[in-house]
């Protein structure tokens, strides 16, 4: 085996492949590190035929006398069960970094540590694979430990994935849902709850719906976060998904007043007859019902059309489409109109995208990892789970010191500048 800096063409060829490879590991996040004023560095190994079996991308940033600090957000893609590779390339990194001025280095490996039902409990045949971190530690990496929660200086660790393969259409997938998801489903396709695709020059109609709902939310965002998903868009091209769930309200009035006018003809005909029994006056009861709520539902829905016009954006999301699987990275939803459920059927074509496309993982991306009902995100973790999504536990952050001198008055430099409320480089 050789360990070697690979070119793009070699790098994307082996992603392509379908290993286990996280978004941010794909060759179209090279440009997108490159837009923010970071080196890139593609890192892999070959076996004795020159094939590429492992592949990671780093970043670069400089930390301090003349020393960099080197990062791999979800890498390096290999077969981590085999433990030989996993050793080989972690051996064959630290004498590259050696050679090439690194202080530190940080790994977060897509590696499953654990996998559990969407309840929660661990599956027996999915053993925790305690031997990655040990390789792992044997080669001098700190784990950084089994964290739960969010942080802004690591990516989560706990992730909810709906398993697609074993259905074959999306009829035999919504049954697998629960009663919550079949309902709030049907009652946006009742409502006319549309979806389509956003291209790079639409993005603000999902920063208007993103910034509403991380206000909302309190949820980290980027200092400049229409920047951050408009470069992902252009870097990563279609393999950037940006549904935008919407009503046209000129037909959904229409069709309610379609429905209206068809009730008020059979009311009119029950009410015409000479003799009422018993049956005919619940129906004309029933009629009479549904007529009052479908006035009031085109009543609000013309006061929303006068107020927003024609076309009334719901929901919108951030989706990266992998080799692997498709992940929902970003989503965003109105405050002001949520009776129209548009989040569900969003979900819901996207899923059936997955179908069309034999895409077998559906990642709904982060959890928090605290599942009692304190839970900082207890009702996103419910929301998820309704799908029948189950969770995977990621390995977690490793960091490696690479030059311990420069590294020690780094963490003096880091500290002081901590006390004095200064920016930390």
């Amino acid at each position: 085996m050789e360990f070697v800096e690979l070119t793009k063409e070699e790098y994307q060829n082996y992603i392509e492949e379908g290993e286990e490879s996280a978004f941010f590991q794909m060759v179209e996040n090279k440009k997108n590190r490159e837009w923010d004023n970071k080196e890139v560095r593609l890192l892999g190994v070959k076996d004795n035929d020159k094939k590429v079996i492992a592949a990671c991308l780093f970043d670069r940033r400089k930390a301090l006398l003349g020393k960099y600090f080197y990062y791999s957000n979800r890498g390096p893609v290999l077969d981590y069960h085999d433990h030989e590779l996993v050793r080989f390339y972690l051996q064959e990194l630290t004498k590259y970094l050696k050679r090439n001025d690194c202080m530190y280095v940080k790994l977060d490996p897509n590696w499953v540590y654990k996998k559990y039902d969407k309840d929660v409990r661990e599956k027996e045949d999915d053993s925790a694979q305690d031997a990655l971190i040990q390789i792992m530690e044997d080669e001098g990496y700190v784990h950084q430990g089994f964290s739960v929660g969010y942080s802004k200086l690591s990516q989560a660790r706990w992730m909810s994935v709906l398993d697609l393969s074993e259905f074959d259409d999306a009829d035999t997938l919504v049954k697998s849902f629960d009663s919550q998801r079949k309902r709030n489903i049907k009652k946006a396709q009742k409502y006319g709850v549309k979806v389509r695709f956003l291209e790079a020059d639409e993005i603000s109609l999902f920063m208007d719906l993103y910034l509403d709902t991380s206000e909302r939310q309190g949820f980290f965002t980027h200092p400049n976060p229409e920047e951050y998903f408009t470069n992902f868009k252009k870097a990563y091209g279609d393999k950037v998904l940006i549904p935008l769930a919407y009503i046209e309200l000129d037909e959904y009035v229409n069709n309610l007043s379609e429905k209206l006018d068809d009730l008020e003809s059979k009311r009119d005909e029950l009410m015409q007859k000479d003799s009422k029994n018993d049956k005919t006056l619940n129906k004309i009861a029933e009629h009479d019902k549904q007529i009052d709520k479908l006035q009031s539902d085109r009543l609000d829905a013309s006061e929303i059309r006068e107020k927003e016009g024609n076309i009334l954006n719901l929901a919108s999301g951030i989706y990266f489409e992998t080799p692997y699987e498709l992940v929902y990275n970003s989503g965003a939803s109105s405050s002001k109109y949520p009776q129209f459920v548009a989040p569900y059927m969003m979900h819901y074509e996207m899923m059936k995208y997955c179908l069309a496309h034999g895409i077998d993982r559906y990642n709904f991306y982060g959890v928090s990892g605290d599942f009692s009902e304190d839970g900082e995100d207890y009702g996103v973790f419910r929301f998820k789970r309704g799908f029948n999504a189950e969770i995977e536990e990621l390995v977690g952050d490793f960091l490696k010191v690479i030059s311990p001198l420069q590294y020690n008055v780094y963490k003096v430099k880091r500290k002081l500048q901590s006390m004095s409320g200064k920016e930390i480089r």
